[in-house]
């Protein structure tokens, strides 16, 4: 394995680019951003930064700097035992700080590799393994890493274990029972341990919103249940969904997507306001995953003969053709059920508007890798679909980067481009402002302090191609 090249860290002047700094300031033209070790040092109109002496000047004149993005819903285990597969193609695409939401050994040795320089990649907080009910949603994948709890004694003992194992956070999943939940939440409260996850189906989500859950993830169920005209009967749908032993998967994905049809059938839109309003109030975020919605709203748009298919391991389009047909579909669709999809995904982007207006924090996420999603590729396919609910393409830009870091406690060092932040910058050709799909225009990229240019992210695309092919010839 190749190290970090640690001659791209040291002192670089980056002069006469407009700065998008994602504190919500308007964009400073003509800018010069200095860069030393690992910290932004100064920055300031080009005619009154001086540049230090040994410093490596870029010319950045036409382009834009926004901060290092961050994805904050991945999982990352790459079939291949090369750390660099998802690596490479994290920072490739501009993306410096993923949250990882499957904690797994592994992902904690490819940390440390980073820590330490032996890898270029990005920062990483990584969960909890997933703490289920039973059956767990994902009782059906061989040795994954998920904590059957099924009484709130076992649910105590799984935080400490957690937390333990060098997990930053508690997962939490869909299947646990409501006396579970709360377990884990009053365990995780009581060690000062953060809470993320899915909403319990077994819990009335306006309890689960006042609970101390920090994030929720994805829209299943989510907001429309408590929000429509009759909150008991469609909280007790929730309540009574039972898997199917063959696809625990794909027939809770169903079931779930009956629950949001008929909720929305019977919205309220004051209901849905007091909703938000109580999300505001209790500082809770949303992870829409937006990109993973849209795929299994449309999975006709999933493409098996995408070109990035390279940088995934071989074997790729059949497993996601399983999953498209019966995790997505549950076995198939009808036309009736088709455009009922679509018309649920047209109410998640207004359920996001709406968060966005009433003030909820939305954090840009992907869910990567499954069907139709790409590592680092798939996070500028949320920000355009953030900009298709409504938001300003700021706005996305700030979920990607600004409200990650607020919600990592790391809002003084990340998340904006100013004085004493991380280095860690995406250089781009054309104005984000302008069209939100300029975020994919990428020239450089400054990964705490390591300045990688165009040559150097061609050859960690290139890699990332290599050790998906490698596997092939095993």
């Amino acid at each position: 394995m190749t190290g970090a090249d640690t001659r791209r860290r040291g002192t670089h002047a980056y002069v006469g680019a407009t700065v998008i700094d994602a504190t919500g300031a308007p964009p400073r033209p003509n800018q010069t951003v200095v860069v030393v070790d690992r910290t932004i040092a100064a920055m300031g109109p080009a005619n009154q930064v001086p540049i230090p002496s040994g410093a490596v000047v870029h010319d950045v004149r036409g382009k834009f700097i926004i901060p290092g993005l961050a994805d904050m819903h991945v999982h990352s285990e790459s079939e291949t035992d090369d750390p660099r597969h998802f690596a490479s193609l994290y920072v490739a695409n501009g993306i410096t700080t993923v949250r990882e939401m499957w904690g797994r050994p592994r992902l904690h040795r490819i940390r440390q590799l980073i820590q330490s320089g032996e890898l270029l990649g990005p920062r990483m907080t990584i969960a909890s393994p997933l703490l289920d009910g039973d059956p767990a949603l994902w009782s059906d994948v061989p040795d994954a890493p998920v904590l059957t709890i099924t009484s709130p004694e076992q649910a105590r003992r799984a935080v400490p274990q957690a937390i333990e194992g060098g997990a930053d956070f508690i997962k939490v999943y869909s299947r646990l029972d409501a006396d579970s939940y709360r377990a884990v939440l009053a365990e995780a409260h009581r060690r000062g341990a953060t809470v993320a996850g899915h909403r319990a189906d077994a819990v009335p989500f306006v309890e689960q919103i006042e609970s101390g859950q920090r994030s929720f993830e994805h829209l299943f169920g989510g907001t429309w249940p408590a929000s429509s005209t009759d909150v008991d009967r469609f909280e007790a749908a929730m309540a009574r969904i039972a898997t199917s032993p063959e696809f625990h998967l794909g027939s809770w994905i169903k079931q779930v997507s009956q629950v949001e049809r008929d909720a929305l059938a019977h919205h309220s839109p004051a209901r849905a306001t007091s909703l938000l309003e109580r999300m505001v109030a209790a500082d809770v975020a949303c992870t829409p995953t937006l990109a993973v919605h849209a795929v299994i709203d449309h999975p006709d748009t999933i493409r098996i003969d995408d070109p990035r298919m390279d940088y995934l391991v071989p074997g790729t389009p059949e497993s996601w053709d399983f999953l498209r047909h019966h995790i997505y579909c549950g076995g198939g669709r009808s036309h009736e059920e088709a455009d009922q999809h679509r018309e649920l995904h047209t109410w998640r982007l207004a359920t996001v508007a709406a968060m966005d207006e009433a003030g909820v924090r939305i954090l840009a996420g992907t869910d990567c890798v499954g069907p139709g999603l790409f590592p680092g590729y798939s996070l500028h396919v949320e920000l355009e679909l953030l900009v298709s609910a409504g938001l300003t393409p700021m706005r996305a830009i700030q979920c990607a980067t600004l409200e990650p870091a607020r919600f990592l406690g790391r809002e003084r060092h990340a998340g904006t481009v100013q004085e004493g932040r991380d280095a860690d910058l995406v250089i781009l050709d054309d104005d984000p402002l302008t069209d939100i799909r300029h975020t994919r225009s990428i020239h450089a990229v400054v990964i705490d302090g390591h300045h990688v240019d165009q040559a150097e992210r061609e050859e960690l695309l290139a890699t990332a191609k290599r050790i998906a092919g490698a596997r092939d010839a095993t």
